[in-house]
């Protein structure tokens, strides 16, 4: 029976610490996001970014600032910046090796796509497009692109 009492103990014990190294290693932020994806079965998209990084700053300026872009990052994502100097551990766990990186992933925080660099306007919304319409149950990323272009 003392070995069942302190099992009892310790479980709870053993989760607090992976949780809390977890958020540690990858931030309230990230942690808060990931819940409120699956509490409300949105995908994420999870942005890498330097603030060294040309190509970011202009993404920031030409895409994500824009309205037709920043509107769906609010309501129908979940979306979060990762500056990739503050959350190393986060970027090396998503394999992250240039920047900027966007990241989808499912509410359930499956990886749907990875994409690396600068995209245009006109492809970051068919890319929004493709996450909240939920086209990733039925068809890959590229595929969907391609059809779009017709």
């Amino acid at each position: 029976m003392p070995f069942v009492m302190k099992t009892r103990k310790t479980i709870p014990l053993i989760i607090a610490i992976l949780f809390l190294n977890h958020t540690i290693l990858f931030g309230d932020d990230y942690v808060d996001a990931m819940k409120r994806a699956n509490r409300e079965n949105k995908p994420s998209v999870l942005y890498f970014y330097s603030n060294y990084c040309p190509y970011c700053n202009a993404m920031d300026k030409q895409v994500l600032a824009d309205k037709e872009i920043s509107g769906p990052l609010k309501n129908e994502v979940v979306y979060l910046r990762v500056d990739v100097e503050k959350r190393e551990a986060l970027a090396g766990f998503y394999g992250i090796r240039g920047y900027p990186t966007t990241l989808l992933l499912e509410p359930s925080g499956e990886r749907i796509a990875k994409m690396p660099g600068y995209i245009p306007k006109k492809e970051f919304k068919k890319i929004l497009t493709y996450a909240i319409g939920r086209h990733y149950k039925v068809v890959g990323l590229n595929e969907f692109l391609r059809k779009k272009q017709r």
